[in-house]
């Protein structure tokens, strides 16, 4: 997915609902290696000077749909990092910290699969992260799911951060930190642990509505890749202590989920960790919320119950005591089908607010899920017949390409909560579009790849609940 404007398909086709993002987005990660100076793409003042440093080794670009924080990696010794913190403490920007760890750096740009044999390649000493201000912005509109923003920056504006290993070429006493820069010192050392204590990954089990310590259990589930899916079976468990705290130490190396359980409280998935064998420390945020239900009912468009509707819940998000509303990630897929009534009932939700998703074959609910809050037992939610489309590319007197596209765009242009996208042309050179929504669209064709000049359309077609329309393309016919 490229260019200015990136869409995510709900179906597995290659069309579906359309989230559009603004202009300058993109789904893709992007960097490189050495340090050819980057154009400024709209950093802070004074961020370009410490981006662009010789002693940077790679640089990249993300998050994925929506770009805009960078990431510059660098090798070195104090001198040239208390250079940089100099430049740091004259940025423009109140939100600028500066993140301590144990250990020696890795760089995700060149060795993103942590390979043994790139490892050598890949030590850094600290790494530059700044966002370009409109991209944070922007982003903290996604959805709970796609939004990488931290409430907590809500006022304070998009963070700029340094990050320091000190387990390579960079002695910690030797550092000079300028003052007007926070440190959050992540050293094993300054949190009572030892070196002996190897990777330790703890946190603080608390209420979110009442900042109440929570008698917890966190469990540490390692992440196992199937065919298809992820496996996360309990590798093991701790209680947390009377304030609260938990943690684990000595983690192997490998790839891990935590989740913290409560009587009383909604499950949380924390995060996760990949230790790779050196003594450190990571912290998790653990507040936990009440639990709730989400209960409604499913009908057509004449009120009659739908039985047998695929009802799935995402975006979940927790309020802390009046701030602004954070994700919050259980571990479990929440889904479930109507019965024979059209109801539906899912529980083990976080009090909070949520995005209700629902399909069935033959029917569609147009536009973006509602986000309704939780709890609610009374949810009505309507579909209506869905309609099909069946495309026709007739190559008589042409080549056919190896690969041609067949699109669907809705009359008035892509917008937010739309439904369509593309799809390849078959063996039969047909395409079938189903479950869309009724309404005008415009049927477009094209080789894959293409210069511009040889997309055939666009053909304007209605679409009817309940029917299936048909439709033929003919290249390289005069328009």
């Amino acid at each position: 997915m490229g260019g200015w404007r990136s869409r995510l398909a709900v179906s597995t086709l290659g069309v579906g609902l359309v989230l559009l993002f603004p202009p300058g987005a993109s789904a893709l990660i992007t960097g490189g290696v050495g340090n050819t100076p980057i154009g400024d793409p709209g950093w802070p003042k004074g961020a370009a000077a410490i981006f662009n440093h010789p002693a940077r080794i790679a640089w990249w670009e993300g998050p994925p749909f929506g770009g805009g924080q960078w990431h510059a990696e660098c090798r070195g010794d104090a001198k040239t990092l208390n250079a940089i913190l100099a430049g740091l403490s004259r940025m423009e920007g109140k939100n600028r910290r500066v993140h301590v760890h144990d250990g020696v750096g890795a760089s995700f740009w060149i060795n993103p699969n942590r390979e043994e044999q790139k490892a050598l390649d890949a030590r850094i000493d600290w790494m530059f992260v700044v966002w370009d201000p409109r991209s944070w912005q922007r982003l903290r509109g996604l959805p709970a799911d796609l939004n990488p923003t931290d409430p907590a920056d809500a006022e304070a504006g998009p963070p700029t951060e340094l990050h320091v290993w000190v387990g390579g070429n960079i002695k910690w006493a030797d550092v000079r930190v300028p003052e007007g820069l926070k440190v959050v010192d992540g050293r094993l050392e300054s949190h009572g642990y030892k070196e002996a204590d190897g990777t330790v990954l703890e946190g603080n089990a608390y209420d979110l509505a009442t900042k109440a310590p929570v008698a917890a259990k966190v469990q540490l589930r390692r992440v196992e890749p199937r065919k298809g899916r992820y496996d996360h079976p309990v590798a093991t468990e701790v209680a947390a202590d009377a304030k609260g705290h938990w943690a684990f130490k000595n983690v192997p190396a490998g790839w891990y989920q935590l989740v913290a359980l409560a009587d009383g409280f909604a499950p949380r998935a924390l995060g996760y960790a990949q230790p790779d064998g050196q003594p450190r420390l990571q912290t998790f945020a653990a507040g936990l919320a009440r639990p709730g239900e989400l209960a409604g009912r499913v009908t057509d468009e004449s009120g009659q119950p739908l039985e047998g509707v695929d009802v799935r819940i995402d975006n979940l998000t927790a309020s802390a005591d009046g701030a602004a509303p954070g994700r919050y990630e259980v571990p479990d897929t929440l889904e479930c089908k109507t019965g024979p009534d059209g109801t539906f009932r899912v529980e083990g939700l976080p009090v909070g607010n949520a995005t209700i998703w629902v399909r069935k074959f033959a029917y569609v609910r147009p536009g973006l899920g509602p986000n309704v809050k939780v709890p609610a037992k009374d949810v009505k939610l309507t579909m209506k017949k869905s309609a099909r489309l069946r495309v026709v590319v007739d190559f008589a007197g042409t080549k056919r390409p190896a690969e041609y596209l067949v699109e669907l765009e809705p009359e008035g242009g892509n917008v937010v909560g739309s439904w369509g996208g593309s799809s390849q042309l078959d063996e039969k050179n047909q395409v079938q579009f189903s479950d869309a929504p009724p309404g005008r669209y415009l049927v477009r064709g094209k080789p894959n790849p293409s210069d511009g000049r040889d997309v055939t359309g666009p053909v304007k077609v209605e679409l009817e609940g309940g029917r299936l329309t048909e439709v033929t393309l003919k290249p390289g016919e005069k328009k």
